[in-house]
């Protein structure tokens, strides 16, 4: 579905678009597109094939070699371009890195815990994918409830311990299928507890993390830093999906599976914890200090604009 849904942006884009010679700014960094792409697919690829092809063996290897590579040709072209994929600057905003650092590794568990929970009701318990869909609405249902008052909390205890509980909710829901989880159905007892601790850490999480992230982004690096944020975290589920393929492998008898599934809720959630530790060092605005400009730089945001995107 993504491919011909691609080169229908692209085609229109190509049309519709201006072009950057036209807009007066320069091409953006090619190399550095295409070596970060490559970084990640040579990842997901090793983790993805380490424990069919053997984490020895050289194809995975060299896949990991290749990642490393690849992120050091993507970290020195940005550093060096006139016009970066992603600018060195934006590293240097106050809570920038720690959101960003926060958004990849919960998604990571994130992925692991959604995929696992549609794998596990419909290969395990053998329910169609209507059925699984409706036991999982739950979670995703609470979020946007726990969303509006983690605002509220937000403003008194500051954003770095909402997400802090924000993992250790999710990590917690995690626990609760790796504990309750049966063979035998049962959704009340081994799968909706869970469901609802995870909708809760996803509530107090994602829209916390990215508000303080963007927060101190001055205006002209708003829309780069919520594309570079946005992009941690598709980084971060694709990295957990391809870890949670690793983690369960094929097993090959129900108790075999029980076992895959159980280490890959653990693991899980102990990554959903260590996001939610590395979230508690993130600041309030206030706590956070002054937002940091480029060098040289003088802000040139007046008005109704300016007050929405700093507003923003």
């Amino acid at each position: 579905m993504n491919v011909p849904i691609g080169l229908a942006a692209l085609a229109i884009g190509a049309r519709a678009l201006p072009s950057p010679q036209a807009a007066g700014g320069p091409l953006p960094d090619l190399l550095g597109a295409g070596a970060l792409i490559g970084a990640v697919g040579s990842l997901i690829l090793a983790v993805v094939q380490g424990p069919e092809w053997g984490w020895s063996s050289t194809g995975v290897l060299a896949a990991f070699g290749a990642a490393i590579v690849l992120g050091v040709v993507f970290a020195v072209s940005s550093a060096r371009h006139h016009s970066p994929i992603v600018d060195p600057a934006l590293f240097r905003v106050p809570n920038f890195v720690l959101a960003g650092v926060n958004s990849l590794v919960f998604q990571i568990a994130f992925a692991g815990m959604l995929l696992s929970v549609t794998l596990w009701a419909q290969n395990v318990w053998e329910w169609s994918a209507l059925r699984t869909g409706l036991a999982i609405a739950p979670g995703p249902l609470v979020v946007p409830f726990v969303a509006v008052g983690a605002g509220k909390l937000i403003a008194r205890i500051g954003a770095g311990p909402v997400i802090a509980a924000g993992g250790l909710a999710f990590g917690g829901g995690l626990l609760w299928w790796a504990r309750a989880a049966t063979l035998a159905p049962d959704y009340v007892g081994g799968l909706l507890g869970g469901m609802l601790l995870t909708g809760l850490g996803v509530g107090l999480t994602l829209p916390t993390a990215f508000a303080a992230g963007a927060g101190n982004l001055p205006p002209h690096r708003f829309a780069t830093g919520s594309g570079v944020l946005n992009t941690a975290r598709q980084l971060g589920l694709a990295l957990g999906v391809a870890l949670l393929v690793a983690l369960l492998g094929t097993p090959g008898t129900p108790a075999a599976a029980l076992d895959a599934f159980q280490r890959a809720w653990y693991v899980t959630a102990a990554i959903a914890v260590l996001a939610g530790l590395i979230g508690f060092a993130v600041r309030t605005r206030s706590q956070a200090g002054p937002t940091v400009e480029p060098p040289g730089h003088t802000p040139e945001v007046t008005g109704r604009s300016g007050e929405a995107a700093l507003s923003a």
